[in-house]
């Protein structure tokens, strides 16, 4: 998942595109919050990070040209909170002796860049089960998130659904094939 869908893009580039705004809004903010989150920013700064680069955006986008051979909106936006979340680390002024960091047992932590992108392809992933969760019942929702995500037993989901097994395993099929569909059209064909 390495492109953002152009169209989305170009669209926000008109600040007065409500709904566009409104979508982008939805898939890059909890992202960016949650990039923050993991790189050791606490809930409200991990918030005022996410502002600031959505105005960074909003700033800057109406310039935007979608030329792939010339970057690709994941490395920019990677950049833009990647610098955001130094600067405010940078500007914590905590005795490094008496910081939590040092008090708990030392683990290997993910680099920034692998941290982000799996911010951005669980963000997508979210963002494209929303919209399918909206195109069917919610028992073919739901049986799919118990069966899939949650990895319920099979036969723990048929008694609490009330379906076959052949059902579930019907609704698994159909709901991948859905979702595939879904994060190709945000994304492009790459990943």
């Amino acid at each position: 998942m390495e492109t953002t869908r152009p169209s989305l893009l170009i669209r926000v580039r008109n600040r007065h595109d409500q709904a566009a705004w409104e979508e982008f809004d939805g898939l890059y903010r909890p992202m960016l919050h949650r990039f923050a989150l993991a790189r050791g920013l606490n809930p409200t700064e991990a918030e005022e990070i996410a502002q600031q680069c959505m105005t960074a955006i909003c700033e800057h986008i109406a310039g935007f040209e979608y030329d792939p051979g010339k970057g690709r909106f994941k490395g920019w936006l990677k950049t833009l909170v990647s610098n955001r979340v130094k600067n405010m680390l940078r500007g914590r002024h905590q005795q490094q002796a008496e910081s939590q960091d040092f008090k708990r047992p030392q683990e290997r932590e993910e680099s920034p860049d692998d941290l982000f992108d799996q911010c951005w392809r669980q963000e997508h992933l979210k963002h494209c089960l929303r919209l399918i969760r909206s195109e069917v019942e919610e028992t073919t929702f739901q049986a799919f998130v118990a069966y899939v995500m949650k990895e319920e037993p099979i036969e723990q989901v048929c008694a609490h659904l009330k379906m076959t097994a052949n059902q579930v395993h019907a609704i698994k099929s159909r709901m991948i094939k859905r979702l595939r569909e879904r994060m190709i059209e945000l994304l492009g064909e790459e990943e």
